[in-house]
């Protein structure tokens, strides 16, 4: 009897995947990488391991000049003033419990993970979303 039986669908429905807009490709597929990980318990090194490297990768797209570790880009990008104080104070925060995700014993808490989903996702919008909005509003003939 049971041979009969399937799923039709799931409720409420898992959610997806959040991508922030006008990331680059490299970036973007690094991210994506993070979000298909995030919801699977024991997949929590993995996603903040690959928050951290799409902040890497993003970062060297905002200047391919600055060079160094991850920390000493994010410094120099906020003395540049291509980062704010804050979206910096992020940036590092990102680097510090990514870099604890791939080399400590213990996994990150689901608590330490979403937080680090979460600030991850606000700098990729400060990085390249809120830019391409700019501009997109500067291309627009003014009413």
């Amino acid at each position: 009897m049971t041979e009969h039986l399937g799923v039709e669908e799931f409720w409420p429905e898992a959610p997806g995947p959040v991508i922030p807009e006008n990331m680059p490709s490299d970036v973007e597929r690094i991210y994506l990488q993070a979000e298909r990980n995030f919801p699977t318990e024991g997949n929590e090194e993995a996603a903040g391991t690959m928050y951290r490297k799409a902040l890497d990768v993003g970062l060297k797209k905002i200047d391919v000049t600055v060079t160094g570790t991850l920390a000493a880009r994010i410094k120099k990008l906020a003395t540049n003033g291509k980062l704010t104080a804050d979206i910096a104070e992020w940036a590092d925060h990102v680097r510090d419990l990514g870099n604890e995700a791939a080399h400590e014993d213990a996994p990150p808490t689901r608590e330490e993970l979403t937080e680090l989903r979460s600030i991850s996702e606000m700098v990729m919008r400060y990085l390249f979303s809120l830019p391409a909005m700019v501009q997109a509003r500067r291309q627009t003939p003014a009413p």
